[in-house]
């Protein structure tokens, strides 16, 4: 039995009117309103992680949230199958679940470039990629060293998920993460293993080295984000 979710939270300051357009580029004034978080680690890893900057805001119709990244590696295919090959790729995470033991929950998973692969699940990684989540916007840019994302969700589309209406004093379960995949450039002939992160998965060439940024610490033996331990709370907050 893993432990339970964390108490980490992330306070989501709310605005009556968020001036922000999602284009990958979190550089609208309103943004410097939003709290900072850079509490990643490698929870399985004993190293410092790359730096990974989190930020969300809340207005009356959406949940806007964007992730600045460092990343002098990135990995990112030229075209995707469909949206589950976003799983072979450098990306950021977001679970939001409906209660603490993620018997529901719904996911994000967006790479450099803002193409998202969502799903609903339960647990243990029950997972439904036909589903989508309704209104999602995300738009993604490479940078120098690294790339962002941004992208924004309609406060309706909790609502018809089952979650309460988003306001301030609301606190909800969600899972913050990051794959950093690099390639793999040894020259030792290729390992194709299955891997429960790609999902059986697999790309053109040799596979990218995988590890696992979050902010909280599953405390699994072996990296797994689809676990409630791996939650904290965001809460909606006026100031």
């Amino acid at each position: 039995m893993f432990p339970r979710p964390s108490d980490l939270t992330y306070p989501v300051r709310y605005v009556p009117q968020a001036g922000i357009v999602v284009d990958g580029r979190a550089d609208e004034p309103d943004w410097a309103l939003a709290h900072v978080e850079h509490r990643f680690a490698f929870p399985w890893k004993q190293a410092a992680a790359p730096r990974t900057e989190f930020r969300a805001l809340c207005d009356a119709a959406f949940l806007y949230f964007t992730f600045r990244v460092h990343d002098e590696d990135i990995v990112l295919l030229d075209a995707l199958r469909d949206k589950q090959d976003v799983v072979l790729e450098d990306r950021v995470e977001m679970f939001f679940s409906l209660d603490d033991r993620m018997t529901e929950y719904f996911a994000l998973e967006v790479d450099p470039l803002g193409r998202t692969y969502d799903y609903r699940a339960s647990y243990y990684r029950k997972l439904d990629p036909t589903w989508s989540w309704p209104g999602l916007e995300t738009c993604g840019t490479l940078q120098e060293q690294g790339y962002e994302v941004e992208g924004r969700l309609p406060l309706a589309s909790f609502e018809t998920l089952g979650f309460p209406p988003l306001q301030p004093g609301l606190k909800i379960r969600c899972g913050l993460y990051r794959a950093e995949f690099s390639h793999d450039r040894s020259g030792r002939p290729p390992v194709r293993e299955d891997s429960i992160h790609t999902q059986g998965r697999r790309g053109a060439g040799p596979p990218p080295i995988e590890e696992w940024i979050s902010w909280v610490d599953p405390g699994t033996p072996e990296p797994d984000f689809h676990v409630p331990s791996s939650l904290g709370w965001l809460e909606i907050v006026d100031r």
